[in-house]
């Protein structure tokens, strides 16, 4: 009786662990003809030297052009506010954690850090520009790509004065480390 369950769990795991890697093996569709951006998605990339966000939004179905533009467009930004979520959130953490490591702060100060930084996001991701547009013929989808160039993000935080003196210290400091992690 126990080998059968061993033998019951063994099998469940390993159906598990198949559709798993059935599930991330998926690659992203190509798209035929269509420009790389659209093809190599949305991320934290170094191009040119300059570390820069893009997001790419996409909409079909929409017979008003300058509707399906606008959605596209919101969408690529709202790309890149999610990618931005996961940057502020790492430089949160890290900033909560050497500020517990030089003086435990108290958790309101920490409220606050937290909601500063996740005005930055929305601050930073109004500085995102749609830089390309690409409509694929045979589907009639609209692809946009936006940009946010992590300099643009650093002088976001030189603005915000209600930003602890700290805070805006460790953001400058560490927001290509975080960027690099992000990248990769």
């Amino acid at each position: 009786m126990m080998n059968s369950v061993r033998w019951s769990i063994a099998a469940l795991l390993i159906v598990m662990l198949a559709a798993l890697a059935a599930g991330c093996s998926g690659k992203h569709k190509m798209v035929a003809g269509a420009p790389d951006w659209v093809n190599r998605g949305s991320g934290a990339f170094k191009d040119s030297g300059a570390r820069v966000f893009y997001g790419v939004g996409a909409v079909s179905g929409i017979e008003s052009r300058s509707l399906a533009m606008q959605s596209a467009d919101q969408r690529a930004r709202a790309d890149i506010a999610r990618q931005l979520d996961t940057f502020v959130t790492g430089l949160y953490r890290d900033y909560q954690t050497s500020t517990l490591a030089v003086a435990g702060k108290s958790p309101v100060e920490e409220q606050h850090v937290d909601d500063t930084l996740k005005n930055l996001t929305r601050i930073s991701v109004h500085g995102a520009r749609v830089i390309d547009h690409w409509r694929d013929p045979r589907t009639d989808t609209l692809y946009a790509l936006a940009r946010l160039d992590l300099e643009g993000i650093k002088a976001s935080v030189e603005e915000m004065r209600e930003m602890d003196q700290a805070l805006r210290s460790h953001v400058r400091d560490k927001a290509e480390e975080a960027f690099d992690q992000l990248n990769r």
